[in-house]
């Protein structure tokens, strides 16, 4: 190297020292510095890192190259372990180095660096180190294509140069430090300011993203919050796109990993807070499957796992992943500084969703009869103990602990809903509601909002958001009473609930998910329904799942006497009547009669019974009389019809002329051309005859077929 005179020596110093005294740019400095040596020293590229006070981490501080870097070693912060620099962090003169023989342990693995420099055609390293203080903050690197020979007048003016570029660095490190915790106060309030204005969730947590990624540069956020259950109720993963911001994505949608073990070590990964990096890391990456992943799919190399809290068996937290920079102490200090208010609002925001789930469900309340009942060994109110009722409970028994779909099918007052409420009872679902639905009695344009619900604004009428009873048993378990009367324009509705477990509310977008246990019941021969076409079959097979047949009272004969006296024990209670036995002939009689009403029939008999009655005994004389007249056949010697057989003849033809008046208008009752009209009386009378005869209205598409009536 040529050696330069005094003159031009004391002119690069005067240079240098007006740059730092006028140049504010920590950058633009030091490229006009590397501009003015290149004209005193002869080099092709450029370099300044710096270490910390601690001399843990290496940092490239400035850069000025004339060759591209590989990605692997574009990091900006490394540790000073297992790199080159190691070997040279006490050396205190300027030191030439050549990449051809000089740099130790050509096989060590902290001298990939110059390997790699050797071959982008570098040939020689100056390293000269900056002092300031009495430490060295760090170092000025010159590259050279070209290995030349330094005298000792050269090196010692580099040397001097260095001291006041020292100065300059350290000036700079002190403003950065200086500007570092301004942008932490306005990430403070960036981040306070998302989280008070932004309700949505996803978009508050995308905000506190972008925050944080401004200190800390990473490319990975994951937030989780687990409940006291130990299931997540928050479960966020947010990526940094190539030259965009973070969007939401799944890991599980780009890496193959068990979803269970994925749950299981995040939530140990947010319990063990800290920086991990370098060692640390790849301990972490041994310890946990997980993170051995994303590093070997994302190239991650650094995590910060900071928590939120830790209070009464939940907890919650963050981690953050890097891959182009090495994380430290000092970034999980600038992370914690947003945990006191990113825990609050995440805390607020699930009490909120928690308030709102409750509400939903008093709502539900509030609108629907919801009875929750408890399971006791006698079934609750199911009297009897005759083989066939025995073989029934036994498949109760069978399947109330279970979540499987029961389908109840049996003759009208069988005690269909009884049965219902028996297996909630002794199911793990006991103590949340059961909800019953009686599918016959909700005209056919309300079902569908009572079922699933709607949204304000959904229909005329629909003047605020009403919560479906699917809904409302979301936990517990839905009685679908008269499944068999469903319209079957709601049965593939009906159909997506108990397949998927989600419904969309009347007006609504939003998917819900509900987990509720159905129990349907029905006195018609859905098979026959099917084959009619008026109920699906894929919706049969579904409620089918674990049919149960209630037989009819006339096949358990050795209930009714035990059932006659509890009744008469249950009225007389309810009436604050004597209680009165029930003389044998009488009981003998009960249990002769066919009973074409079942349980509610003979139920109703013994009320009546109970009323009557005056003597130690209860009476049945005028009711079984007066049934036996009703049962008896017209008197042909007579030659008169009796005033029972009258009535009913009336009814029969009354019934036929109102269908074929329905069949004429389609189905329609009121307005031009509808059945009242037909029939010249007011619609309203002919609604309430339509009820009154147990007529089954379909009020859509009965051009060309008969309406059916109820066999309730």
């Amino acid at each position: 190297m040529i050696t330069h005179p005094l003159s031009e020596s004391r002119q690069l110093m005067q240079y240098i020292n007006d740059a730092i005294g006028t140049i504010r740019d920590p950058q633009e400095l030091f490229r006009a510095l590397a501009d003015k040596l290149r004209i005193i020293f002869e080099f092709d590229s450029a370099a300044i890192v710096t270490i910390d006070k601690d001399r843990r981490y290496v940092n490239v501080f400035f850069e000025m190259l004339r060759f591209e870097i590989p990605k692997r070693y574009r990091h900006q912060k490394r540790f000073i372990v297992g790199t080159w620099l190691e070997y040279f962090l006490d050396d205190k003169a300027v030191t030439t180095i050549s990449l051809d023989r000089d740099h130790p342990g050509s096989d060590d693995p902290g001298l990939q660096m110059f390997r790699m420099l050797h071959e982008l055609g570098m040939r020689q390293m100056v390293l000269s180190p900056l002092r300031t203080g009495g430490k060295v903050i760090g170092f000025l690197n010159f590259l050279s294509k070209v290995e030349q020979e330094w005298c000792e007048s050269d090196k010692e003016l580099l040397a001097g140069v260095c001291s006041s570029i020292a100065v300059a660095v350290s000036n700079a490190l002190a403003y950065e430090e200086l500007r570092k915790r301004e942008v932490e106060t306005a990430m403070q309030l960036a981040v306070n300011n998302a989280l008070l204005t932004i309700k949505d969730h996803r978009k508050m947590m995308l905000a506190v993203c972008e925050q944080i990624s401004k200190l800390v540069p990473c490319t990975f956020i994951g937030i989780r919050a687990l409940g006291q259950d130990g299931k997540y109720r928050i479960f966020d993963n947010f990526m940094r796109e190539p030259g965009q911001g973070f969007v939401p994505f799944s890991p599980q949608a780009l890496i193959d990993f068990d979803v269970e073990i994925f749950a299981r070590e995040s939530g140990e990964l947010i319990s063990r807070p800290g920086v991990y990096s370098g060692d640390s890391f790849g301990q972490l990456c041994r310890e946990l499957s997980l993170v051995a992943l994303v590093r070997e799919h994302f190239g991650i190399n650094s995590i910060i796992s900071a928590q939120l809290w830790d209070l009464h068996g939940s907890r919650a937290g963050f981690f953050i992943a890097g891959t182009d920079s090495v994380f430290e102490e000092a970034d999980l200090s600038t992370v914690r500084l947003i945990v006191p208010q990113l825990a609050l609002a995440l805390q607020n925001y699930l009490a909120f969703d928690e308030i709102d789930r409750l509400r939903r469900k008093l709502e539900g309340e509030r609108t629907y009869l919801v009875e929750e009942i408890r399971a006791t060994h006698n079934f609750e109110e199911i009297i009897g103990s005759s083989a066939p009722l025995a073989a029934v409970l036994d498949r109760v028994g069978k399947v109330a602990p279970t979540n499987a779909t029961v389908l109840i099918q049996g003759e009208t007052g069988t005690g269909k809903e009884l049965f219902a409420r028996a297996i909630h009872s002794i199911s793990p679902r006991k103590e949340r509601v059961l909800v019953k639905v009686n599918c016959a009695v909700l005209p056919a344009s309300l079902i569908e909002s009572e079922l699933f619900g709607h949204e304000k604004g959904s229909f005329t009428g629909a003047t605020e958001r009403r919560i479906g009873k699917f809904e409302v048993a979301d936990g517990g378990t839905i009685f679908l009473d008269e499944i068999g009367e469903l319209p079957l324009e709601l049965q593939a509705k009906m159909l997506r609930v108990l397949q998927e477990r989600e419904l969309e509310r009347l007006g609504g977008r939003r998917v819900i998910t509900v987990d509720v246990r159905v129990i349907a019941a029905t006195n018609r021969n859905l098979e026959k329904e099917v084959e009619a076409g008026r109920f699906r079959e894929d919706l049969f097979f579904r409620l089918n799942a674990f049919p149960l047949f209630l037989p009819p009272l006339r096949e358990r004969r050795d209930d009714i006497p035990v059932l006659a006296l509890h009744f008469a024990e249950k009225f007389a209670r309810e009436f604050g009547r004597p209680l009165r036995t029930i003389r044998d002939s009488d009981m003998r009689e009960l249990a002769s009669l066919d009973w074409k009403g079942n349980i509610r029939e003979l139920s109703h008999y013994i009320e009546q019974a109970v009323i009557m009655s005056e003597a130690e005994t209860l009476d049945f004389s005028s009711i079984l009389t007066s049934r036996k007249e009703i049962a008896k056949p017209a008197a042909s010697t007579a030659g008169l019809m009796s005033m029972t057989d009258f009535e009913e003849e009336i009814k029969v033809m009354e019934r036929k002329f109102i269908l074929e008046a329905l069949d004429r208008s389609g189905g329609r009752v009121s307005g031009e051309g509808g059945a009242a009209q037909l029939l010249s009386i007011h619609p309203n009378t002919l609604y309430s005859r339509i009820e009154t005869l147990g007529i089954r209205k379909r009020y859509k598409n009965l051009q060309g077929r008969e309406p059916e009536t109820s066999s309730r």
